[in-house]
């Protein structure tokens, strides 16, 4: 018995990289019929005609948002195979993706073996994610951790020691006793799993948390 090859509606404003993208799949033996388009409005036209067993997105469209169209089709189909190329590697990017529901995200610059086997996986039911989104994921799922173990005031105690404040700088900033921001010093390294002051800030700056010491 003959397996039905898979359809695909392949969205991207880019020319060049939309025949580029449906060159690679036409090549993989399973994929058959590809639609194509530029825009989100024909998209969803589309999507309303027919479901599709791959949608590959872009996430800048000149008339809608990625996360636009990837709400509308999963909102359509709950099941839907969605693969997103961007070349956004953002962190609020990243995270959104990640809860979005798609079944793999894969950047521009990706070459044509990490494309076809990004299709392939997710057509055999798997998910595809390249290693700088998993990446980014893993720091950012990390520095979240991080954050939600620190209670406010040692996050406050935190940034100060990074600016380079000492104890008595400190407690004299935030109207406590030298005692108090020693044992919230103490529960920092503790925490960070670090060896002094200095290595607090580097350890805290090592887990993506430069951006709330700066």
């Amino acid at each position: 018995m003959e397996t039905s090859k898979a359809n695909i509606l392949l969205v991207d404003d880019h020319p060049l990289i939309l025949q580029g993208i449906q060159y690679i799949a036409t090549k993989i033996e399973n994929v058959g019929h590809i639609e194509t388009t530029t825009t989100g409005k024909d998209a969803i036209r589309l999507i309303n005609q027919q479901p599709f067993d791959l949608y590959i997105l872009d996430m800048e469209l000149p008339d809608s948002s990625g996360f636009e169209l990837i709400q509308y089709i999963l909102c359509k189909h709950i099941n839907a195979k969605i693969l997103i190329e961007t070349i956004h590697n953002e962190v609020w990017t990243v995270k959104h993706l990640a809860q979005s529901g798609v079944k793999g995200v894969i950047l521009k610059t990706a070459n044509e073996q990490e494309l076809t086997n990004a299709i392939l996986s997710i057509l055999k039911g798997g998910t595809y994610f390249c290693q700088q989104f998993k990446k980014i994921i893993s720091q950012t799922f990390d520095i979240e951790k991080i954050t939600e173990e620190l209670t406010e005031r040692e996050t406050e105690v935190l940034v100060l020691i990074a600016k380079g404040l000492n104890s008595r700088e400190i407690a004299e900033q935030l109207c406590l006793s030298v005692n108090t921001i020693e044992s919230h010093r103490k529960s920092l390294i503790t925490k960070l799993e670090a060896k002094n002051s200095v290595d607090l800030v580097l350890k805290a700056i090592g887990k993506g948390m430069y951006d709330l010491l700066k």
